[in-house]
């Protein structure tokens, strides 16, 4: 994603300027009606992680969401492989070549001509509840962008002796278990880092990258957990969890290249609309934003470079 010292810096800066949860204008949603389903979306952004790593590492919860949904692997290229042009992509919708961020300093200016999934969603219906809750701070300034902008979004706060971000990403994942179980977000986006620290630290070829891995793996299980018992205990409620990845790592560690371990992208997309153990070999980052925007009856824009991953017929 970023070097150390970015990385650093990144978190300070935002650190400085909130460390608590940030809300506005959080939405009253009318209780649907008896005889009717709702949509759900959560998406899980895992900071460069590549699908080859989770095989190797056999990561129990990854896999089985894979064979549960749709995977998709493919490449990203030649879009830059570095996490603020991939993660504002994946909130859009559209490539780096459109929304124009070429690095991690990212500012809310280029929203207004390509507003994020929350805007679309918070404009289009504004009863829906919109969350954000991620790692790394500078998510918040993509998911505080525009007017309205999501109506939770949360920075998760750094932990004491915390080299790996494994803590952080743990109070991420708790934090999105227990938002899911109490308030049942129409949409949430939760965001995780410690992969990508263990490929700047050690190497996308390491045994501390696949050991990060198998850690943020739990995390995910965590988040799925309460997905499913959520939609056990709310049938009414269609719950679709979408997974993917900003960037890879080289062997020896590092990203922004053009290499095949650099582009490397996984969609994996699980649900009711989706179809299981399926594979789709376009399916990227960039399908994101317009899938849930399908799944939750919100017409797509025709500037998206993406498409709507869901089954037709599948989306109510």
């Amino acid at each position: 994603m970023r070097s150390p010292q970015g990385k650093f810096l990144s978190h300070l800066a935002i650190a400085l300027v909130t460390a608590l949860p940030v809300t506005a204008g959080l939405a009253t949603t009318a209780p649907a009606h008896a005889d009717t389903t709702v949509n759900k979306v959560v998406v899980i952004g895992l900071d460069g992680v590549m699908y080859k790593k989770i095989q190797e590492a056999k990561a129990p919860n990854l896999l089985k969401l894979a064979a549960e949904g749709t995977l998709g692997r493919t490449s990203i290229a030649p879009h830059i492989t570095i996490s603020g042009p991939s993660w504002s992509t994946v909130l859009t919708g559209v490539w780096d070549t459109k929304h124009g961020i070429k690095d991690n300093n990212v500012t809310t200016a280029p929203f207004a001509k390509y507003p994020t999934v929350f805007t679309r969603l918070e404009k289009a219906k504004p009863a829906l509840r919109t969350e954000s809750i991620a790692t790394w701070p500078t998510i918040g300034i993509i998911a505080g962008a525009g007017d309205p902008h999501a109506d939770v979004n949360v920075r998760s706060p750094q932990q004491p002796n915390d080299p790996t971000e494994a803590k952080i990403d743990a109070v991420t994942a708790d934090s999105s278990a227990a938002t899911i179980a109490k308030a049942g977000p129409d949409f949430l986006f939760t965001h995780l880092d410690q992969v990508d620290a263990a490929g700047h630290n050690h190497g996308g070829a390491s045994a501390a990258y696949l050991a990060a891995v198998r850690s943020v793996d739990t995390q995910v299980g965590k988040i799925v957990a309460a997905v499913d018992a959520r939609a056990k205990a709310q049938p009414k409620e269609r719950w679709h969890i979408l997974v993917t990845a900003d960037h890879g790592h080289r062997p020896l560690g590092g990203h922004g290249g053009q290499s095949a371990d650099e582009t490397a992208n996984f969609l994996i997309a699980r649900g009711p609309a989706f179809k299981a153990g399926a594979t789709n070999s376009s399916n990227s980052l960039v399908d994101i934003t317009p899938t849930a925007l399908d799944l939750l009856g919100v017409p797509l824009s025709p500037e998206f470079d993406g498409k709507s991953v869901a089954k037709t017929g599948s989306v109510s």
